[in-house]
């Protein structure tokens, strides 16, 4: 197994620069140049609504996109099992773990952030 998804377990802290995650933000996981969307996700009252997902492969190059207000902010990553390691100068980060421990939200469960799971059914 890869280092760097050892590590997703063992952060969770602010990303840099944004203070909050109020409704109205918006969070998007997209290829490192920005012009493939593979998550858009909105911040409501009632928590993290996804409007769009695409498959991501494990250990695929990242970026995640936060929009807060008219602020944006951009981290690079990496695709995980299931979650996205951001590379921080503090370390690496589990966005996931980050969005809940330190933001309070919960990503939803139905929205997997990894492969799709096999078609098994046959031609």
């Amino acid at each position: 197994m890869p280092a760097w998804i050892l590590t997703l377990a063992l952060l969770a802290l602010p990303l840099p620069g944004v203070p909050r995650l109020g409704p109205g933000s918006e969070i998007r996981v997209t290829t490192p140049d920005l012009r493939v969307v593979y998550l858009a996700a909105r911040v409501t009252e009632q928590g993290i609504v996804t409007r769009s997902a695409r498959p991501l492969v494990p250990g695929q190059p990242v970026a995640v996109v936060v929009r807060v207000g008219r602020r944006v902010y951009v981290f690079s990553g990496r695709a995980g099992e299931g979650d996205v390691v951001l590379f921080l100068p503090e370390g690496r980060v589990s966005l996931l773990r980050t969005l809940r421990e330190v933001y309070g939200l919960r990503w939803p469960k139905e929205v997997p952030l990894g492969p799709r799971p096999l078609d098994r059914r046959r031609p």
